[in-house]
């Protein structure tokens, strides 16, 4: 597939100029800026050994700052969600309405569909939180890449701006790849039964590969994120899939380790004095919120150093300064 560069991507080599005397504006032909080594663009030929170099730099020099931008914008706002989730089901489990579902299956469904819904309201209201981090983290990582200081309020302002367009085009691409693996599902697990699902976990691993690239394509070239976001992909679809793997990997091994957790909370429950129930709650909601610090961590540079190699795929003259100019 074709791939598409971007209206900010510096050309790779100047057109010659045209012989009949009309000379095209200044800004035609981009000229590429000097700078010292590249620390964060995968330039062209520097395969993976390169890109695993540059996301390792990312941590390196900015781990402090990403540290504690996660920690407001994932951490906290998670403990204060999962606390508020995990009360509520505390709560429902000693109340007339619970006993009520557990001799009635009517009641039972309606309740567990309720209970789905607060969910997926809850990932909604976090998810503005989460698109700050990653718009802050992607400001500082760049300036720390151009060598210049960075404040960790200065930051988060930057991050404050760009979650409205970020969370739109975002919840966008959530919506569509949630439809279409659906109608996967549709499609395949009422013929196939469990193996049905295989289908459907191949169609959102792919779709949420594009989803991540949405947030960077926002920050930095500000027009048609899904396209601009499934060209990325699609460009170079292997690669892509490489350098994903292991932040896909670990966000499913933490998918299932917060299930544990909060199934533990939740079981806490079943039994023993408040104060030991409401402990044994807390300490799980707090390990289930800290285990957002290294999933962040390492996310974060994965997807902004492969998108970034991606565009200088195409644009062999994109460097760190281009992309400090994009963020503004």
């Amino acid at each position: 597939m074709e791939y598409a560069l971007s209206i900010n991507d510096p050309q790779p080599l100047p057109g010659a100029v045209p012989s009949s005397g009309f000379l095209p504006p200044d800004d035609a032909f981009p000229v590429e800026r000097a700078s010292g080594p590249e620390v964060l663009v995968n330039l062209p030929g520097e395969g993976l050994t390169g890109w695993a170099r540059k996301v390792a730099g990312v941590l390196r020099r900015g781990w402090q700052q990403q540290l504690a931008i996660f920690a407001i914008t994932h951490a906290l706002p998670g403990f204060v969600l999962y606390a508020l989730a995990v009360g509520g089901l505390l709560a429902l489990w000693d109340s007339d309405l619970a006993r009520a579902a557990a001799v009635d299956d009517v009641l039972a469904e309606k309740l567990t569909v309720r209970v789905l819904m607060v969910v997926c309201l809850m990932l909604v209201v976090a998810l503005p939180f989460r698109l700050l981090g990653y718009a802050a983290a992607t400001w500082s990582a760049v300036r720390q890449a151009a060598g210049l200081p960075v404040q960790l309020s200065r930051a988060l302002w930057f991050g404050l701006r760009r979650v409205p367009a970020m969370f739109a085009w975002s919840l966008v691409a959530y919506v569509l790849a949630f439809v279409v693996v659906f109608l996967v599902v549709l499609c395949f697990a009422s013929a196939f039964s469990f193996a049905g699902l295989v289908p459907a976990v191949i169609v959102l691993g792919y779709l949420v590969m594009i989803a991540g690239m949405v947030g960077p394509a926002v920050l930095f070239e500000h027009r048609r994120p899904l396209v601009r976001a499934f060209d990325t992909v699609n460009s170079a679809f292997w690669p892509a899939v490489v350098r994903l793997a292991v932040p896909g990997v670990v966000l499913f091994l933490a998918y299932r380790y917060n299930q544990v957790i909060d199934g533990a909370a939740a079981m806490s429950g079943f039994g023993g004095t408040i104060g030991e129930r409401a402990g044994f709650a807390f300490a799980a909601v707090a390990a289930s919120a800290a285990l957002e610090l290294p999933v962040a961590m390492l996310l974060f540079p994965t997807v902004l150093v492969t998108y970034v190699e991606r565009r200088a795929q195409v644009a062999p003259n994109l460097r760190t300064p281009h992309l400090l100019d994009e963020l503004g």
